[in-house]
């Protein structure tokens, strides 16, 4: 189903979900609320004004993968983010902790280390440890898609830099990065 949806990685890789999920069981989902980038605000955004289904989702995944723990994980840098999906986790069994924001707190092999212990080695697969990480906009994603029907046709993403215009925008996928740009009002760099 998920595959038929379009649900693919929205940390970055695109990775598609559907693989992910069937590579499980695993004992321990992560939810990745980290952003990879320090300017990048995008997630910080959506934990904001989506906690919810970004909850919701979190749990249709761990269901999918059988997990037995779920934790999403925040940069301690984002105190409404960690406030609202606090709020939104608190009648579930997810846990939300708050991470040190050290570049790259987002990265999946450093979060499943620092939450876990488990030091995933190069080339192998955090699902051979019985660890699976998602993103929050992943997690959204999968929740809209089982409820609601809903295919992965956008995303939110920042346009950040030297621009008068900057900000978080939903963005349909394939949109032409072009458009984008003219958006944001690129200033020369000073």
């Amino acid at each position: 189903f998920l595959q038929s949806m379009g649900l693919a990685g929205m940390g970055g890789a695109a990775f598609p979900t559907h693989v992910k999920v069937a590579s499980g069981p695993a004992r321990t989902l992560i939810i990745n609320g980290a952003e990879c980038e320090p300017w990048i605000t995008c997630d910080d955004r959506l934990m904001r004004e989506h906690p919810g289904e970004i909850v919701a989702g979190a749990l249709d995944l761990a269901a999918a993968v059988h997990a037995d723990e779920v934790v999403i994980a925040i940069e301690e840098n984002k105190p409404e983010a960690i406030a609202a999906m606090r709020q939104a986790a608190e009648a579930s069994s997810v846990t939300v902790v708050a991470i040190p924001t050290i570049y790259p707190a987002g990265g999946e092999k450093q979060l499943i280390a620092r939450l876990t212990g488990i030091e995933v080695p190069y080339g192998r697969l955090s699902a051979e440890f019985g660890v699976l990480v998602f993103n929050v906009g992943t997690a959204r994603a999968a929740h809209r898609a089982i409820h609601r029907g809903e295919p992965l046709i956008e995303r939110v993403v920042t346009l950040t830099g030297a621009a008068t215009n900057p900000g978080n925008r939903w963005v349909r996928i394939g949109h032409p990065i072009a458009e984008l740009i003219d958006e944001m009002r690129p200033t020369p760099d000073v």
